[in-house]
């Protein structure tokens, strides 16, 4: 396992649509309108929100198959290949249900949404509607590809893994630009297109992995291993509370622009959700580290390696924070200005330093959160998420509704800020706790 080269293949597949956003969103902005754009943030964010319908199969079967082929290092057999292929197939079907449950949601409501919940004026409403409806058609080959990339990390195969999110990210901010240029501003094309390239990654991920997907003389299993019905069981047991954070964590990061455009107007949206988008995109660092480090964490069981690992990587990653929001305190005014315009900066930059120390410490948090994960505690991250979503959501309303996009911002940074708090503290109490104690003798 090269930790290095992992993080570097995850930054790279999280870096790498930066070219496409930075060079096309400008010009999306600009045949769209702030309306218009305002909702395809809301496509963008359902479709980032796709990826956490698979209900935890994708981090589940990360877990899994770590473990199966980290305790087949030594050894590599025909049998431990057999129980990767059933352990994949019973998170396959998995994802397929939980998919189509997806699907089902989204299209039932997205006639209320863009007719009722959300403020999109009348000339926008039953474009966006069209929109939501053929959106949710993206949610199935999305659940699979969630599923799949989490099988390639489990395997360690960081690279096929990136090159999968690479082309989905490419697509995100591309795609929209060439609907436009060849069908007007037209958000069900926009979504069309879309929903295409997420087919187009299915199948590319379905390649990726044929060998451990079609095995075409699979080899007789070991007596104890378990029917396919129990092993989505064992995902379901492990993938419940990744669940529940997958459903609740989505909507606090990509929810809330529901909520503003609902409290303050989609026509506003776009001051919002451009400089967030942006400081999403910082995370990236963390995500990419941690996402390397959680096949390590899965499989260490010496209370002393965790605590050195644990320690080592917290310090190293609030020195990576903090240099990163340093540089983008000094950045995001003349980038926005340059990107977009003048006046939109103007409008845009109160709300991007608020956001800059929220994702500070959301940034930090990846890192407890991934080894709460790693060591099996999801529950206490999704009770965690669970508590704050209530919370959220409250003063998501109380300063939104007082104070405008700057509320919202205010809303957002307290309730990273708790997250990362409560992450710390359990992270800490696992590393004291007796059964890890234990481990190590």
């Amino acid at each position: 396992m090269s930790l290095k080269k992992n993080t570097l293949w995850n930054l790279i597949g999280a870096g790498a649509p930066l070219i496409a956003a930075a060079l096309c969103i400008p010009y999306t902005l600009r045949q769209l309108g702030e309306e218009g754009f305002g909702v395809l943030t809301l496509i963008w964010a359902l479709i980032g929100y796709f990826n956490f319908f698979d209900f935890g199969a994708g981090r589940a079967l990360t877990y899994e198959i770590s473990r199966i082929s980290n305790a087949g290092e030594a050894q590599t057999t025909n049998a431990n290949a057999s129980e990767i292929h059933r352990i994949l197939k019973a998170g396959l079907a998995l994802t397929l249900v939980t998919g189509t449950l997806g699907l089902a949601f989204i299209a039932l409501c997205a006639s209320s949404l863009a007719h009722h919940w959300l403020k999109i004026s009348p000339l926008w409403q039953n474009a966006t509607e069209a929109a939501l409806q053929v959106t949710a058609l993206g949610v199935i080959p999305a659940t699979l590809t969630s599923g799949l990339r989490g099988a390639m990390e489990g395997l360690g195969r960081f690279r096929a893994s990136n090159l999968n999110k690479i082309f989905i990210g490419f697509c995100m901010f591309l795609l929209p630009a060439i609907a436009i240029h060849f069908h007007g501003a037209s958000l069900w094309h926009i979504a069309l297109y879309l929903v295409v390239a997420r087919f187009f990654a299915l199948i590319y991920g379905c390649a990726q992995l044929k060998q451990h997907l079609w095995r075409s003389t699979p080899e007789p299993l070991q007596e104890n291993t378990p029917p396919l019905t129990a092993q989505m069981r064992q995902l379901m047991s492990y993938g419940f509370w990744v669940t529940v954070t997958g459903i609740v964590s989505p909507l606090m990061v990509y929810g809330d622009r529901f909520f503003v455009s609902a409290l303050v107007g989609a026509d506003q949206l776009s001051i919002y959700a451009i400089p967030q988008e942006g400081l999403m995109r910082m995370l990236m660092v963390p995500i990419a580290i941690c996402g390397a480090l959680m096949p390590l964490f899965s499989t260490l069981s010496i209370a002393a390696e965790k605590r050195q690992h644990f320690e080592f990587h917290l310090k190293r990653m609030t020195k990576i924070m903090l240099g990163l929001c340093l540089l983008c305190l000094m950045l995001i005014y003349p980038v926005l200005s340059v990107w977009i315009s003048p006046a939109f900066a103007r409008q845009a930059f109160p709300i991007a330093l608020i956001l800059v120390l929220g994702s500070f410490f959301n940034g930090i948090a990846v890192l407890p959160y991934t080894f709460l994960h790693a060591n099996g505690k999801t529950k206490t991250t999704a009770l965690f998420h669970l508590f704050e979503l209530f919370f959220y959501l409250a003063i998501l309303y109380l300063l939104a509704k007082n104070y405008g996009l700057i509320g919202a911002a205010a809303a957002w940074v307290i309730r990273v800020t708790l997250d990362w708090a409560l992450l710390m503290w359990a992270a800490r109490r696992e590393l004291r706790s007796p059964d890890s104690l234990a481990a190590s003798i």
